[in-house]
């Protein structure tokens, strides 16, 4: 991926990472336009932040939270890659990012329906990868480590990778790396290769513990 010259959508892009990673694209030379629920804060954003644009999506609905999080996490991303597949065939250097987490590859059984969306988000991203090899279109998927962001708390957690580091990192693997299928940054690579290098059940241990 070359990551300036480009118009990229981010959906869920009105705060932690998202936004983060708007800003970040944007600095380099992008045209960004963020995704999000609600109208008032994309408002803020784009009066915060010029040359950001904005537009209201809504991939959820009223349901449980169980099923408010696939909706989110696994059927939201897959709307979007089927809305705007077509179009991305027809440019030159397109470009799919989807988000996963370390918790794909070894479950935090306190959230094990986030852990099954990320898993998923994984095995969507190799197969559509795959699908569409002939295109233009690179398939890149971001496996998110614990960041110090709102999801589940993480603000202030230690054990969490600052977010601003996490951006930086991210950043500089995008430029190093153009050709990459996966982003890990260090702070997530015991999780992603936990079980080829045989600690899988060593870190499953210690995240039941938590």
């Amino acid at each position: 991926m070359n990551i300036t010259g480009n118009t990229i959508f981010i959906a869920g892009g009105t705060s932690g990472i998202g936004l983060g990673l708007a800003l970040r694209f944007q600095s380099a030379g992008n045209r960004v336009i963020i995704g999000g629920r609600r109208t008032e804060l994309l408002e803020q954003i784009a009066a915060e932040q010029p040359g950001i644009e904005t537009v209201v999506i809504d991939t959820a609905d009223f349901l449980s939270v169980a099923e408010r999080t696939v909706t989110t996490n696994l059927l939201g991303p897959i709307r979007l890659i089927a809305a705007f597949t077509e179009t991305l065939a027809t440019r030159p250097n397109a470009a799919i990012i989807t988000v996963s987490s370390g918790l794909a590859f070894v479950p935090l059984p306190l959230t094990p329906t986030y852990n099954a969306t990320k898993a998923a988000i994984h095995s969507l991203s190799r197969g559509i990868r795959i699908q569409l090899a002939d295109t233009s279109i690179q398939v890149i998927e971001l496996i998110l480590p614990a960041v110090r962001t709102t999801l589940m708390g993480q603000q202030d957690s230690e054990r969490a990778m600052p977010l601003e580091a996490y951006l930086d990192e991210t950043m500089t693997l995008l430029q190093t790396q153009p050709d990459a299928d996966e982003i890990v940054v260090d702070n997530v690579r015991f999780l992603r290769d936990a079980e080829t290098n045989g600690n899988y059940q060593h870190i499953l241990a210690l995240l039941s513990s938590h």
